[in-house]
């Protein structure tokens, strides 16, 4: 098969943008062996308690979070965070950058039908736009940095009092420092840049961040605990 192509429907919309190799190495596999105890059981047993409270912990300590912040560990990845914040942190109407594809993707998710259409601020590919301080919303969600441009922005809380500043750190978590308090939520794969080790320096699954969260398989989320939530 010397003319093999992808079908269209299975090419990354952005062409600089697509799912990669991910190499596995013994050490990780030797670890889950070493550790067992903690596989194929409840997580609402003591051990795996304990696992997570560790990694809450030391998420909490390494991201200086303040009291009023908390560090929240799920499954999935930013899809799922990305329809939790339409349906739960938005109130009526966000603002959004998009200059890539994680930002679109935001935006998708935020075009529900039971939110106003969302104001969104376009940049091309490779740089990053910016809000104009008009817009009407009660949620401002970004990137942190888009992964599929390598595009940075400065993580600044947003909007008029009263509204939520809420960020997706893709794969600068753990690379670049930021101050949580600029934020409302974050949420990001920390294992795209850093390890995390507990106790005995052990390596943690690689995580993401939701305001403080771990993510891929777990996703890490960072939120103040005065953020609204089951508004419908």
């Amino acid at each position: 098969m010397t003319d093999f192509r992808l079908p269209p429907e299975l090419i990354p919309v952005d062409g600089r943008f697509g799912c990669g190799p991910s190499k596995i190495r013994a050490e990780q596999l030797d670890h889950l062996v070493a550790n067992a105890h903690l596989l194929g059981t409840s997580h609402r047993q003591q051990p795996v308690r304990e696992l997570v409270g560790r990694v809450r912990s030391g998420l909490a300590e390494l991201y200086r979070m303040p009291k009023d912040y908390e560090v929240v560990l799920g499954n999935g990845g930013s899809t799922a965070f990305w329809d939790a914040a339409a349906f739960s942190l938005i109130d009526q109407r966000s603002a959004h950058l998009a200059f890539g594809e994680f930002g679109q993707k935001f935006v998708n998710a935020a075009s529900t039908p039971w939110l106003t259409a969302p104001a969104v601020v376009h940049g091309e590919p490779g740089t990053v736009s910016s809000f104009f301080g008009d817009e009407e919303a009660d949620v401002f969600a970004y990137p942190h940095n888009e992964t599929s441009t390598g595009a940075m922005t400065a993580v600044r809380r947003q909007g008029p009092t009263g509204s939520l500043t809420v960020v997706d750190a893709t794969s600068a978590a753990g690379g670049v420092d930021i101050d949580v308090r600029e934020t409302d939520s974050t949420t990001s794969h920390l294992k795209r840049t850093s390890r995390v080790t507990v106790d005995s320096g052990s390596p943690l699954c690689p995580p993401p961040l939701f305001n403080g969260s771990i993510a891929s398989p777990l996703r890490v989320a960072t939120f103040q605990k005065s953020c609204r939530s089951g508004s419908r």
